[in-house]
C-alpha cells in the first residue's frame, strides 16, 4: 500500500512538474527586431521632399510615404537619412 502511495505521489509529481516547464522564447532575428522600429519626418517644401525622395533611393534606403503625408523609414537608417535632410536643406538654401 504503501509502495503503491509513492508511486502515485511520484506520478503525481512528474506530472505536475511536467506541466510547469518554462517555454523560453526563440531569439528574434536581429535584423527583424531592427527593421520593425520605424521614425518619420514632414517636409513641406515640395523641392526639398523630391530632393530627399531622390537622395533616398539613390542610397538605396527604404521609404515610403504615410498616410499623412510624412516620410517614414527604418530607424537603422536614422543617421543616414539625417545627412541626406540636412544635404538637402542645404542645397535648397545655397539655390535660394
Amino acid at each position: 500500500m504503501v509502495k503503491n502511495s509513492f508511486k502515485i505521489a511520484t506520478i503525481a509529481l512528474f506530472i505536475h512538474l511536467g506541466g510547469c516547464v518554462e517555454e523560453t522564447a526563440q531569439p528574434v532575428n536581429s535584423v527583424t527586431t531592427i527593421q520593425s522600429e520605424t521614425e518619420s519626418f514632414n517636409i513641406r517644401n515640395p523641392e526639398i521632399k523630391q530632393d530627399i525622395i531622390t537622395a533616398l533611393i539613390d542610397s538605396d534606403i527604404q521609404h515610403w510615404t504615410n498616410e499623412d503625408g510624412s516620410i517614414g523609414f527604418y530607424s537603422q537608417d536614422a543617421e543616414q537619412v539625417d545627412a541626406i535632410g540636412y544635404a538637402a536643406i542645404g542645397a535648397y538654401a545655397a539655390r535660394n
